[in-house]
């Protein structure tokens, strides 16, 4: 037994000196276990918050591309050509009916029915501008917006004597959408009609004047066709999905109308014009009239929806508006572009499908969250956006098809350019929310994280301060309208007033006019606003940001922020791992050349140490 004891332990010691990776392995304690576990988990957590950012990053970087592939750095110059041609100039001085119809034959017409070059030749087809670049697809659109006919309103009884007949302005109860036949006469009414239609001079005055007209031997009724004289006293309806309304300074107008297109050469747009100029298609019952076109220009392959509008209102007054948005319908990288959204429409499932996950594990604690409403918002915003340009893109594609048979497609492009403008609109949302989702993925920086927790943890507080404010920016508001209401534009509603109080809190603001408003409460106005808002409440609202934010500063020891120890501790050990791999490779080749270049010299060191174990033995 003892021989037994003293070879156990003889064989314990000579295993003890042995190498790690040769010695016998006991279990590990619970201890170690705990920390290996831990570091295993943080592991997995780095793994996946690098695999989050990485693909999010994919994911902004095509929408990018998809978003900036679309867009060309000519359209602002395209945008700037046509107003130049068609909005500025001669239509700032339009001011009446008689005025409106000047400018339509005198400038609208010879503007985009040009077929005259710089050098004095002339062109065969006149569909061009005056810049023989840009052509219009299909004929200038006239739409007008009208009350009905009928005893709208009444006029006090008192001002009676002055005169019985009063007007309203336009609303959806208000306006007209009969039918009805030259002259707005009635369906039923029998009207005698002259044919013969009074043509304008050949050289236009200036637009401020009014000719008188002459008879020109080609200008006769019998040359506008019979759908050209009954379209515009019929009222089209607009589509429920197509209808973009305009927001006027007088109201919103929906596309409907009653509608009808200029011809298609200059002299067919002058004699169509000087038919409905002589056949009252304006009157006292006009509200709005809309002149509509859509331009392209080849050499730039983009797309102009041009909007001029005339606001007759009640008071007498004309107003002009003008929108000018211009596109590129047609892309020339279509394939690249359709990779682009495939792989877009492929994050987004994958997206969809990982916080759905999420919500039916933990749907109350994944509610509550912030950053999860975000991350509902993009998907929504994605899903929104790709909808939306399959929507506009199937009108392109009609509107091509439909141009091969020589079909009216105005309504078509004009639809395409509308959905196609929301496209534009969702997707720069898109964007938006894409980048700021980076705030929550680059929470490992220590600014980045305190940024986060300091709105976080300031929200219930600014919720406050915000309530505070709003109540002494609605006494400034109201004061605001009610002594400069009726003297200043920028304070004629309510609306308008709260959005001039925030922009001279912004540092935009008209002193003098304040003071024409009225020469004690402008100033007074003024200076105790400008104190308020930013001497004491902008530094309240600074201090309660700056004090959440150092009490943040002094706890920074988040989980978020350990990980970055933790990521820089697994590259150095990584680095460091590969370092001596790298070194033993060297030393390990370096070796083998050395043993294989001496084989002899081996064996004889062998030989001489078998040797000298002999002699020490026969010593012994």
């Amino acid at each position: 037994m003892r021989y037994f004891a003293i070879r156990r332990a003889a064989e314990y010691d000579a295993n003890s000196k042995l190498p790690d990776e040769k010695r016998s392995t006991m279990p590990p304690d619970e201890k170690v276990l705990v920390e290996e576990r831990t570091k295993s988990a943080e592991k997995r957590k780095r793994r996946a918050a690098v695999w989050e950012v990485t693909a999010f990053g994919l994911f902004v970087t095509v929408i990018m591309l998809t978003a900036y592939g679309e867009r060309s750095p000519l359209a602002y110059y395209m945008t700037q050509n046509v107003k130049e041609q068609i909005v500025k100039g001669d239509f700032s001085y339009v001011k009446d009916i008689e005025s409106f119809w000047s400018w339509v034959q005198h400038d609208l017409i010879p503007t985009t029915r040009s077929a005259e070059w710089y050098n004095g030749q002339t062109k065969v087809a006149g569909t061009v501008l005056q810049d023989m670049l840009t052509h219009p697809i299909e004929a200038v659109q006239l739409r007008q917006i009208r009350l009905k006919q009928g005893k709208l309103c009444e006029t006090p009884q008192r001002m009676q004597d002055i005169t019985p007949l009063c007007t309203v302005g336009i609303s959806i109860l208000t306006e007209d959408i009969d039918d009805y036949t030259r002259g707005w006469n009635g369906r039923n009414e029998t009207t005698n009609i002259t044919g013969t239609v009074t043509c304008p001079p050949t050289s236009p005055p200036a637009v401020s004047t009014v000719s008188t007209p002459v008879t020109g031997a080609n200008c006769t009724s019998n040359l506008i066709t019979t759908e050209e004289m009954e379209t515009p006293w019929k009222y089209k309806f607009s589509s429920l999905i197509d209808s973009f309304p305009y927001f006027g300074q007088h109201g919103s107008y929906h596309t409907g109308g009653y509608v009808t297109p200029l011809g298609k050469t200059r002299a067919s747009s002058q004699r169509l014009s000087t038919f409905l100029q002589q056949h009252r298609w304006l009157d006292e019952r006009t509200r709005a009239v809309f002149v509509e076109m859509i331009l392209y220009n080849p050499h730039a392959n983009l797309f102009s929806m041009v909007t001029l509008v005339v606001e007759f209102t009640n008071l007498g007054a004309v107003y002009k508006g003008s929108e000018v948005v211009t596109l590129r319908l047609i892309q020339q990288d279509a394939i690249l572009l359709f990779v682009l959204r495939a792989v877009m429409a492929a994050f987004i499932l994958v997206f969809t499908v990982k916080e759905a996950r999420k919500l039916f594990s933990r749907p109350m604690e994944y509610l509550t969250e912030f950053w999860s409403w975000v991350e509902l918002l993009v998907i929504t915003v994605g899903i929104a956006t790709l909808g939306v340009y399959f929507t506009a893109q199937g009108f392109i594609d009609e509107a091509a098809e439909q141009r091969k048979f020589s079909s009216f497609v105005f309504d078509l492009y004009k639809s395409a350019v509308n959905w196609f403008q929301v496209y534009t609109y969702l997707l720069a949302l898109l964007i938006c929310c894409g980048t700021l989702k980076f705030i929550r993925l680059l929470r490992f920086n220590s600014h980045v994280s305190a940024l986060s927790v300091t709105l976080k943890k300031s929200f219930k507080p600014i919720l406050q301060f915000t309530l505070m404010t709003s109540i002494i920016l609605v006494a400034f508001t109201q004061m605001g309208n009610l002594v400069f209401g009726i003297k200043l534009q920028d304070y004629k509603s309510m609306p308008s007033s709260l959005q001039s109080l925030c922009t001279m809190m912004l540092g935009s603001f008209d002193f003098d006019a304040l003071v024409d408003g009225h020469w004690v409460f402008g100033p007074l106005m003024f200076f105790s606003y400008q104190v308020l808002m930013q001497f004491i409440l902008l530094s309240m609202f600074m201090a309660i940001l700056m004090d959440v934010y150092a009490e943040e500063c002094q706890d920074p020891g988040t989980d978020d922020l350990q990980m970055v120890a933790l990521i820089r501790e697994t590259t150095s050990k990584a680095a460091g791992k590969a370092n001596r791999t790298l070194s033993t490779i060297g030393k390990s080749n370096n070796k083998t050349t050395a043993q294989a270049g001496t084989p002899d010299l081996d064996n004889r060191r062998k030989f001489s140490k078998v040797l000298k174990e002999l002699d020490e033995a026969a010593l012994t």
